[in-house]
């Protein structure tokens, strides 16, 4: 790559980086304009379209690039679905999971506030996101032998209930992270009981999903075809 291709790409991910940074701030992607990001980044107005069309693709791309990296390598890293025993497999990926949003709070907190937020092109881009994951998930599920009698539609349909559970988890563990980060007045013991519970309790949910999806029948009656569009 040369130094110009290196510098452009660097710019380009300082528009990203922007972006998460005024998301944790608590500013919706919605309400920032082309001129607060190109001030942020510390480049001429100008300068923005040399690398997006607009504020909705410079969205799109941040989702598609960055946060789609993120969710294909906490997917391979992941154990729900892989073909092993289900002996700590649940707990262990839950773990994965809440240390991943830790690690990486701005990638999460962006997903979780504009999943439904102003910006079509964002949603749209967070919903193909989750579809593709969804898939993803469904097919490792496959080669578990406790869900080879389920569907692969049904398989699907499970893994995206999956990552709306895990979903629901973020926001509240980042603040229980964020408080243990930030927050020099907490009791770190009682943020790290807290924490230790919500892990327990999100471990419990995912059991409940998961191991309640072993009993579940697959059946003509109950489902749609496998061959119908989703």
């Amino acid at each position: 790559m040369s130094s110009r291709e290196q510098k452009k790409l660097q710019t380009r991910h300082a528009f990203f980086n922007a972006v998460l940074d005024l998301g944790m701030a608590g500013q919706s992607f919605s309400a920032i304009s082309l001129r607060q990001i190109t001030r942020e980044v510390g480049v001429v107005p100008t300068a923005f379209y040399r690398h997006f069309d607009d504020m909705e693709a410079l969205g799109r791309a941040l989702v598609v690039e960055e946060l789609g990296s993120t969710m294909a390598i906490l997917q391979e890293r992941l154990q729900i679905g892989r073909k092993r025993s289900f002996d700590r497999q649940i707990a262990k990926s839950i773990q994965l999971f809440l240390h991943t949003v830790s690690a990486q709070p701005r990638y999460w907190q962006f997903l979780v506030s504009e999943r439904f937020g102003g910006s079509e092109a964002v949603r749209r881009a967070i919903s193909n996101l989750i579809k593709s994951s969804g898939k993803v998930l469904g097919d490792d599920l496959g080669l578990q032998p406790a869900f080879s009698h389920i569907s692969n539609y049904d398989r699907v349909l499970l893994a995206e209930a999956g990552i709306n559970l895990f979903f629901s988890w973020i926001i509240d563990w980042l603040e229980l992270t964020y408080s243990e980060d930030h927050d020099d007045e907490v009791d770190l013991d009682e943020i790290e009981q807290k924490k230790q519970v919500m892990l327990h309790n999100c471990t419990r949910q995912a059991q409940m999903l998961f191991y309640g999806a072993y009993n579940w029948k697959s059946s003509e009656e109950t489902r749609l075809s496998d061959d119908a569009p989703q």
